[in-house]
């Protein structure tokens, strides 16, 4: 028996009670390393959770998220049973239906829909959670489809596409690799994956430096940085580029690496040559001591890590900006070595685990020539050329002007239409579809508008396969009765897949069927796995020593690491997308004077992932109302005092929502975080600021005005409001 075993045995209340515990783990928010639980159950119910030691990344703690799960799963808007519309759409009103009616709905649709049109006249989409994601590309696959398209046209895939462009593969700092200095660029792990907090905190408490670059101050700032730089909101690639310039004049980078490993470092020199110090400060507006210090590190340092995230890349010029701070690692020399960024293999869910799969096989075994441009493949090319995925980010033009052919149905799997930007046009759209289905475990906005609405189980409620750095993989199993009438989304998938006649006879066969053919060759560690509910350790992991990722070559078009891209210059001319990364304002095209304050829309928060939290009680009670961040002198400058009702107002809608005065912010600058009924920040983004690398939208980096709401202009309004109503220009 393990330690881990016999600790868990150790802590199971006497039978007397009733009560067991079972393993399981938390989906809330990130789909990378998850938390194990330790669920206490009476009667198939749950009654509280704990974390469950030994677990992979986790090690026995939850967040505030994972904490609050019984208030989660027990949520009153969960929905209960399979539901078909009776009203309008955009309505609540729905009758219950059997399983058996709702299925047969949905497959006679589109199955009358494919033959009238064409199979991607159907878009098969996803949000959170992803665990599932595998099965229903193949569902769309089999059915013939390709309008395939995820929540990740908004989140982590730009960053994915950046390294990629520059080292063939995704990269992750090494943190266990002894590494003199980390730089956190964007990076507040403390709340946006605290399990990376800790990790960065064992550094710090090693010895290691650290430099954090942030446009907010933020627990990071606080509590890790050694030198910490705050510029202006959309400017990090300026910033990165003036440090190059810092490096490359005084002769730090490593040239050996340079000549022998990359291409286009004397264009890339070439580029960053315009960044001198005064450039940069007056730009950016951090102090060029600063940059200049900031730089010295970077070079002296062996070895050391430049890390970016998700956020970076929510701007016009996000993708570029996130390739111009990875190539701080390229011109330093520190890829590919101990400390330093490491290239990584994905082995299931863009999860490295050490070891291959047969993941991609059962994606695309049954994928179909392609026979129309799938969703955004015209407007976002490089997009295309590296995902083969609908970019969703072009759904909504796409729908309502039929360009270039009509959409006219919809899967929406964990469909988050407050992730989209100028979220009312969407449901506009949403509106025109001659059919639309939703799953999921909360009434949200997309169902809605569906016309058929499925009920799903959260990760209590079903048993998954999830892997993990150091070559482990874990199979839990069901650990609480159901609510209602839900089932699984695999579950879904399978049933759709016999009634749409894909003759996918793998497919139908379900989740288990489905994992062991993936997992070719570790059945044993799999039926381990899901005996104990305790994460082992695969056979075929190998660990990847580093070093050998150049020494085989570089999974590049050219097999270097290339600062230049060769794929992006292999693109048709016409889409006007540079090989190098270079920076340009990704400011929205707008009267400055008339907007003066730029908008950061998603800020995080401890208590909430997107919209998914806002109903649970525990966790809303942490921040009631809807918030706007603002600099103390720009409130006292416009007579806004701290709780007084708002508007905040861009080129295409306006909020009202509660000032919250703190120094988080930057002068000029707010910040809001999004997934409020009341108050969608996303609302007050335009569909048509999107980044032309990756389609991303400028969540992050968009022109508005702030002023004191005249129906609460003595500051006495009433806090429970919870921020009024949000309505559009």
């Amino acid at each position: 028996m393990t330690k881990e075993e016999q600790l868990f045995k150790a802590k199971i209340p006497g039978p007397e009670t009733g009560i067991e515990i079972r393993r399981t783990m938390c989906d809330i928010c990130t789909p990378g390393a998850h938390c194990g639980v330790n669920a206490y159950v009476k009667d198939g119910r749950l009654l509280k959770v704990e974390g469950t030691p030994g677990y992979p990344g986790s090690n026995g703690k939850l967040c505030t998220k994972g904490a609050a799960n019984r208030q989660y799963i027990y949520r009153k808007d969960r929905i209960l049973s399979p539901m078909v519309r009776t009203g309008p759409k955009g309505s609540d009103e729905f009758r219950q239906a059997t399983w058996e009616e709702a299925l047969t709905l949905i497959a006679d649709n589109l199955k009358k829909i494919k033959a009238e049109s064409d199979p991607d006249s159907i878009v098969w989409y996803t949000g959170y959670s992803k665990w599932y994601r595998p099965w229903l590309k193949r569902l769309c696959h089999s059915f013939g489809g390709h309008n395939y398209m995820t929540e990740s046209s908004t989140c982590y895939k730009s960053g994915w596409m950046a390294s990629n462009l520059i080292f063939g593969s995704n990269t992750r700092p090494d943190m266990g690799g002894n590494p003199q200095l980390i730089v956190g660029w964007g990076s507040n792990p403390y709340i946006n994956a605290y399990l990376g907090g800790r990790g960065y905190a064992a550094c710090k408490a090693a010895g290691v430096k650290i430099i954090i670059i942030d446009v907010r101050r933020t627990q990071a700032s606080e509590k890790l940085a050694d030198l910490y730089l705050r510029p202006r909101i959309g400017t990090d690639g300026v910033l990165a580029h003036a440090m190059a310039k810092v490096i490359l004049d005084n002769g730090w980078q490593d040239q050996p690496f340079l000549d022998q490993y990359v291409l286009g470092f004397a264009e890339y020199r070439d580029m960053v040559s315009q960044y001198d110090l005064d450039t940069a400060e007056r730009i950016t507006g951090v102090p060029k001591e600063d940059i200049y210090r900031a730089a010295r590190m970077i070079a002296e340092a062996k070895p050391c890590s430049v890390s970016t995230n998700t956020g970076i890349t929510h701007h016009k010029n996000g993708l570029n900006t996130c390739r111009a701070i990875l190539a701080l690692n390229v011109i330093t020399g520190n890829v590919d070595k101990p400390g330093g960024i490491l290239p990584t293999t994905d082995t299931f869910l863009e999860m490295g685990a050490g070891f291959e799969t047969r993941e991609e096989e059962f994606i695309f075994e049954t994928r179909t020539p392609e026979r129309l441009p799938l969703v955004g493949q015209k407007r976002f090319p490089l997009w295309y050329d590296m995902n083969h995925d609908g970019q969703a980010m072009d759904l909504t033009r796409h729908i309502l002007t039929e360009d270039p052919y009509p959409i006219r149905a919809l899967a929406a799997f964990g469909m988050n239409t407050r992730m989209f930007p100028q979220t009312s046009q969407l449901l506009k759209a949403l509106e025109k579809l001659d059919f639309m289905f939703a799953t999921d475990l909360f009434w949200t906005d997309a169902c809605r508008y569906a016309d058929v609405i499925l009920p799903a189980c959260s990760s209590f409620e079903r048993g998954e396969v999830k892997c993990y750095p150091g070559g482990f993989m874990s199979y839990t199993q069901q650990a609480i009765d159901r609510v209602g009438d839900c089932r699984s989304d695999v579950e879904i998938i399978a049933q759709l897949a016999k009634r749409l006649d894909t003759g996918d006879e793998l497919l139908m066969q379900g989740y288990d069927a489905c994992i062991r053919y993936i997992f070719e060759g570790n059945e044993e560690e799999l039926t381990e796995a899901r005996r104990t509910g305790i994460p082992v350790r695969s056979k075929m992991a190998r660990p990847t020593p580093p070093g050998s990722y150049l020494a085989n070559g570089a999974n590049t078009p050219s097999g270097k690491l290339e600062l230049y891209s060769i794929r992006i210059a292999n693109l048709d001319p016409e889409t006007g997308l540079d090989p190098l990364p270079v920076w340009f304002d990704g400011d929205n095209d707008c009267d400055k004077e008339e907007y003066p304050f730029t908008l950061m829309a998603g800020a995080r928060i401890p208590n909430a992932i997107h919209s998914r939290c806002h109903n649970v009680p525990w966790l809303r009670s942490l921040r009631p109302d809807p918030m706007v961040d603002i600099h103390p002198e720009d409130a006292k400058s416009l007579g806004i005092s701290q709780g007084d009702l708002v508007a905040v107002s861009t080129t295409v809608a306006a909020l009202r929502l509660r000032a919250n005065l703190t120094l988080t912010a930057n002068r000029g600058e707010l910040h809001m975080f999004h997934g409020y009924e009341e108050a969608n920040a996303n609302e007050l983004v335009p569909n048509t600021e999107n980044d032309p690398y990756s389609g991303f939208p400028s969540f992050k980096q968009i022109r508005c005005r702030i002023e004191k709401d005249a129906a609460d202009s003595n500051g006495a309004a009433a806090q429970e409001e919870r921020g009024g109503k949000q309505h559009a220009l």
